[in-house]
C-alpha cells in the first residue's frame, strides 16, 4: 500500500527539513484515500514510532485541493503547508506524522465538509493502515488538526480506536470551529463582498456541499429553489478549484453572503445550521484521553467567545482539559512562534508516559 514518493524539496511536505516524506494511498472508509506519511531519520525504538494523525486546515473540496499535491508554486500552498511547522517539530522527537488528504479530496465523492464523522474517520482509516505503510510506525497514537483538521481529530478522540492494537494517548486541536450556525447567520446580512472577505462566500459554497452529502433534503433544495441563479452559476467550481481560487471575484468569491440563497434560501439555510449543530465539536465530551486546544485571541474564523464558551463546555463536562491563548488570528496561530513548539512538547510528553 506505499504509494509514490514525495518530493521532499519541492513537494508535500516541501517545509519539512527533518525526515523523509512520501504520499500513500490508503482504503478509506467510502473508498481509497491519499495522504502524506512523514517518517522520522532517528531509529525507530521497540514498539515502533509513536503516531500523529494529523488534520489539515480547509483548502478547498476538490482534488485540487489535496496537500499530497502541494507545492510552493501551488495558490493554496499556504494552507496546505500550515502544519509543516508542528509536524517537523513531531520528527525531530521521533514521532512520525500521518497526514490525509481527506474524503473527496484525496478520494472519490464529493467532499464532507465539517462533519466530523467522514472526517475523523479518514483520520482513523489512515491510523489503520499504518503498517501497511511502513513496518517501522508503531501502536501508539495522538490525533491533532488545525481549523477543520481541529473538528475531525475532536470527533476522532472521541471515536473508537482503529483497530485492536492501536492506544489512543492524546488529542490536540488547533483553533476548532464551532457555532458556525452564528458566524454564517452574521455573514449572510452582508450586503456586498467587502475587500479581502470573499472567502466568506467559498467557504458557505462548500459548507453547503458538505452537508448535503448526509442531507437529502438539504440537497434536493440545492437541485431546486435553494440557491441563486448566481451561486447555481458557480456550484461546479467547487468540485475543480482550491480555497483560494473560490474565493477570487470571478468564482464564489463575487457573490456576496447575503445572495448565495434563491427562492428556497430560508429553508436551505435552516438544514445548513441544523448540520452545524450536529457536528458541533462542543457536542462531543466523551474522550478517554487528555485534550489540549491552542486558541487564538483575534481569530476571526473561530471567534474567542465562542471557544471561551467551548472551553468553559468541556471543563463543565470533565474533560482532561489543557488550553493555551495566543495573540494571533486563525492561521497565525500555527506559526513557529506560536502553537507548534509548546503543542509539540505536549504531544511528546503524552508518549513518555
Amino acid at each position: 500500500m506505499s504509494g509514490r514518493g514525495g518530493d521532499a524539496s519541492g513537494g508535500p511536505g516541501s517545509g519539512i527539513r527533518h525526515g523523509s516524506t512520501r504520499i500513500v494511498r490508503f482504503p478509506g472508509e467510502d473508498g481509497p484515500e491519499t495522504g502524506i506519511l512523514h517518517l522520522p531519520a532517528t531509529a525507530a525504538p521497540r514498539g515502533g514510532h509513536p503516531i500523529v494523525v494529523f488534520g489539515h486546515m480547509t483548502t478547498g473540496g476538490s482534488r485540487r485541493s489535496a496537500p499530497s499535491l502541494g507545492h510552493p508554486g501551488h495558490p493554496e500552498w499556504r494552507r496546505m503547508s500550515q502544519g509543516d511547522a508542528l509536524c517537523d517539530l513531531l520528527l525531530r522527537r521521533g514521532i512520525a506524522v500521518l497526514r490525509p488528504d481527506y474524503p473527496g479530496i484525496g478520494g472519490s465523492g464529493v467532499h464532507p465538509y465539517l462533519l466530523g464523522g467522514p472526517l475523523s474517520g479518514s483520520l482513523r482509516a489512515m491510523m489503520r493502515a499504518r503498517h501497511d505503510f511502513d513496518d517501522r510506525l508503531g501502536d501508539d497514537w495522538l490525533v491533532a488538526g488545525h481549523s477543520e483538521g481541529a473538528v475531525a481529530a475532536l470527533f476522532a478522540g472521541a471515536a473508537d480506536e482503529p483497530d485492536s492494537r492501536s492506544r489512543l494517548r492524546g488529542v490536540a486541536a488547533v483553533t476548532p470551529v464551532t457555532r458556525m450556525d452564528l458566524s454564517i447567520r452574521a455573514s449572510l446580512a452582508l450586503p456586498g463582498v467587502a475587500p479581502g472577505s470573499g472567502v466568506v462566500s467559498a467557504l458557505i459554497g462548500l459548507m453547503l456541499r458538505g452537508a448535503a452529502t448526509a442531507d437529502p433534503v438539504l440537497a434536493a433544495l440545492i437541485d431546486g429553489e435553494g440557491l441563486s441563479p448566481a451561486a447555481r452559476a458557480r456550484w461546479r467550481d467547487l468540485d475543480r478549484l482550491c480555497l483560494s481560487e473560490l474565493a477570487a471575484a470571478d468564482s464564489w468569491g463575487g457573490i456576496a453572503p447575503g445572495r448565495i440563497g434563491g427562492p428556497a434560501r430560508r429553508a436551505l439555510f435552516t438544514r445548513l445550521y441544523a448540520s452545524f449543530r450536529a457536528n458541533d465539536v462542543a457536542a462531543v465530551t466523551g474522550f478517554r484521553t487528555p485534550v489540549r486546544i491552542d486558541a487564538a485571541w483575534f481569530d476571526e474564523v473561530a471567534p474567542a467567545p465562542l471557544t471561551a464558551r467551548l472551553l468553559r463546555r468541556y471543563r463543565r463536562a470533565g474533560v482532561d482539559l489543557t488550553a493555551r491563548w495566543w495573540p494571533s488570528h486563525h492561521s497565525g496561530t500555527m506559526r513557529a512562534q506560536h502553537a507548534p513548539s509548546h503543542a509539540a512538547d505536549w504531544i511528546a510528553a503524552r508518549f513518555s508516559r
